[in-house]
């Protein structure tokens, strides 16, 4: 038998196995489906929630300067009582700059929008090859025709295949739930109604960055799936790789400007975003392009492009070491 599966090595290679293929996908359909119709359900809820992020407004400094102005209110009184509760005008003017709106989309596209997905690929990877390889169900697929190259083909393929098309499914409830938000945000306070109309740009371009991060840690998972004989050092290195770059980018949230500036935030904290992946879809410069495209502001960014095309890399060149582990090392089957 382990004469038979060493030569299964050199055998022809078909790009694609369509039985195994099939049979990946009936072993994790309950588990795919139950995560994409989650992870949608999240965008939906909170798109609908939030009512297109209308809940989140700037402090108006010249409405203050007026209503102050009008009401004959002393400066220093008001600013008395301002800093005995924590605050000072320094402070209210910065928060008067900063767009609230780049928390929640953090919140979002990096932490609520990621969990199930994250779930997905850690499982995913692990059953694809480490777990077959573990209970010795991978002696029998390597018995047939199918040899190591076809093999690691069709399940790193299947893998993309899956994240890919819970990603569609994501883009399209986020982009449906925040145009239903949208309008009903407009409809409910005309006096706030803009004369801008939604526009899904800023939604695809958070998608495809989370789609990417997903990517690199997919890359991360089936690499280790690949690179180990035993599911539990698969699980440990590709699901610790996820874990560490969830926690630190929740850790990480903590030393934003926002909260920062509103003291609730330290930052020191900022360190931890050094540790995440996540810290590479790049929000803030997303949000930016975006305005530049819909004509908001004349001011545009590309820095989201070369920090997803690291994220592309990383997933890619992982995937790979693994696939050509996978491929060469002998096998306790």
């Amino acid at each position: 038998m382990e004469m038979a599966l060493k030569n299964n090595i050199h055998k022809p290679s078909k790009y694609i196995s369509g039985p195994l293929f099939k049979q990946s996908f009936k072993s994790l359909l309950g588990l795919w489906l139950a995560l994409m119709i989650g992870s949608a359900f999240i965008f939906v809820v909170i798109n609908i929630a939030v009512g297109a992020k209308g809940v989140f407004t700037n402090i108006d400094m010249e409405s203050v300067s007026t209503y102050v102005k009008d009401e004959g209110l002393d400066w220093l009184k008001i600013l008395g009582l301002l800093e005995k509760m924590g605050f000072s005008l320094s402070r209210i003017q910065i928060m008067s700059q900063i767009d609230l709106n780049s928390i929640l989309n953090e919140l979002i596209y990096k932490i609520a929008g990621v969990l199930l997905p994250m779930i997905y690929v850690m499982i995913a990877s692990n059953r694809l090859i480490a777990s077959q390889v573990s209970d010795g169900s991978m002696a029998y697929i390597l018995s047939t025709p199918t040899n190591r190259k076809t093999v690691v083909r069709t399940q790193y393929c299947f893998l993309l295949l899956t994240i890919f098309t819970m990603y569609l499914v994501i883009t399209a409830s986020a982009i449906a739930s925040e145009a239903i938000a949208f309008d009903i945000h407009q409809k409910s306070n005309p006096e706030l109604a803009s004369d801008i109309p939604y526009s899904p740009v800023t939604t695809l371009i958070f998608c495809l960055g989370s789609f990417l991060a997903m990517f690199a840690l997919a890359g991360i998972c089936f690499g280790a799936s690949g690179f180990f004989n035993k599911s539990s050092n698969s699980i440990t290195v590709g699901g610790g790789a996820c874990i560490l770059s969830f926690l630190c980018c929740i850790l990480g949230l903590f030393g934003n400007e926002v909260f920062v500036a509103v003291g609730v935030g330290v930052k020191a904290m900022s360190f931890f975003n050094y540790l995440s992946l996540f810290t590479l879809v790049d929000n803030t410069s997303m949000s930016t392009f975006s305005k530049a495209v819909r004509g908001i502001s004349m001011t545009t960014s590309y820095d989201w492009i070369w920090k997803l095309a690291i994220l592309f890399t990383i997933g890619a060149v992982f995937a790979y070491i693994g696939a050509r582990r996978f491929v060469k090392k002998d096998l306790p089957l």
